[in-house]
């Protein structure tokens, strides 16, 4: 049995669907599971209600009750909801959550493998400092002989900041084998394993495209065109290739954000709100075009091969740069509002699946060798 390590309890498309294709991908082969693990630093990363310990009991009351006034606290519960559903019906049915590294060790005896990612589950700054249970730490633990590997994991950057290399060394050293999703990234990570480590693919890239497809929801046919809009922070040139991307094709502006807030591009822009991986995907699936600084949106986008752009993220550009190279799509990437005109060149679907194929083919091959 294989028992995966990820950020499968996090409200987050691009968290989820990754874990639903690296499950679905093994489960063809050998019996898999998701380790219901979260950290304990990370559990309340997606509660409805944060507890502000600095104001006083009753301001914290007042704040609560305004919540509920508010018509976006009732779409955040629809979400969580169906997130919820979606994880149960996907992922895993476990009741119970582990906290601790060493609760994994005694969790499901029948795992011989262990697959952590993938996901930036090494990426310090989003997981409130290295958790253990993300590097294997269990195996101190336990007296099973079992097999460690990281899949597609992610530091987030092409290397982690001064002063983290010693404990990120010793943390490495738990694994058989190691692989990563961001080329940038091997020298560093390589340096601190000390062994050769493979690169591959986001697990998202190991099923078909018809499988994505008939995972979507709300397709509709005849509806009218839409360019869609998924962001993780706003970008002032994103908002001037919209408005321009609106005048020059006709499409409506549909805005998905991927927190909390949402930013008016265009006079005329929709809101969407996804609730689920499976609504995500549908709205992809059904844009005309796709304007992101998401790298699963991007993936996506590649996937189903729309016409899309890439508007540089601040602070994780790296993961979604490294993605475009590979593909020989760094065309796409944009740093200003003035490529609005970039919609209309048609992407060469030919030269980037010989690509793509060549990419998951060294995926499918490390997986072949190290995990099954």
């Amino acid at each position: 049995m294989i028992g995966i390590l990820t950020f499968h309890w996090a409200d987050d498309c691009g968290a989820m669907l990754q874990c639903y294709a690296l499950k679905s991908y093994l489960n063809q082969f050998e019996e898999t599971v998701v380790i219901p693990y979260v950290p304990k630093p990370l559990r309340s990363r997606y509660r409805l209600f944060l507890c502000d310990r600095d104001v006083g009991f009753l301001r914290r009351i007042y704040r609560t009750a305004k919540k509920f006034l508010h018509k976006s606290f009732y779409c955040s519960l629809q979400t969580r909801i169906k997130m919820r559903r979606f994880r149960r019906r996907y992922l895993t049915k476990a009741c119970s959550v582990l906290h601790a590294p060493q609760e994994i060790a005694s969790y499901g005896n029948g795992i011989g493998t262990y697959v952590a990612g993938s996901d930036q589950i090494w990426n310090p700054d989003i997981t409130e400092g290295f958790q253990e249970g993300y590097f294997c730490a269990f195996r101190k633990w336990t007296d099973r002989r079992v097999r460690c590997v990281a899949y597609a994991a992610s530091i987030g950057t092409d290397r982690l900041a001064r002063g983290q290399d010693k404990t990120f060394t010793k943390l490495l050293a738990n694994f058989d084998a190691v692989s990563l999703r961001e080329p940038s990234a091997k020298p560093y990570v390589q340096t601190c394993f000390g062994k050769n480590i493979s690169l591959v693919l986001d697990p998202v890239f190991l099923l078909e495209r018809e499988q994505w497809e008939a995972l979507a929801k709300g397709r509709k046919k005849g509806g009218k065109k839409y360019a869609l809009v998924y962001y993780n922070e706003y970008n002032a040139g994103m908002e001037k290739f919209l408005q321009c991307l609106e005048r020059e094709t006709g499409c409506e502006i549909w805005s998905m954000h991927a927190g909390k807030g949402r930013h008016a591009w265009t006079p005329d822009t929709k809101y969407v709100c996804w609730k689920e991986p499976a609504r995500f995907l549908g709205l992809l699936w059904q844009a005309e075009y796709v304007v992101t600084n998401s790298f699963h949106a991007t993936a996506f986008s590649v996937i189903f091969q729309k016409q899309f752009a890439v508007f540089a993220h601040s602070t994780t550009n790296t993961r979604i740069a490294d993605l475009l190279r590979a593909l020989h799509l760094e065309d796409r990437m944009l740093r200003d509002g003035d490529g609005a005109a970039k919609m209309g060149q048609r992407i060469n679907w030919d030269i980037v699946e010989r690509a793509l194929q060549r990419k998951i083919a060294d995926s499918q091959k490390y997986i072949a060798e190290e995990i099954l």
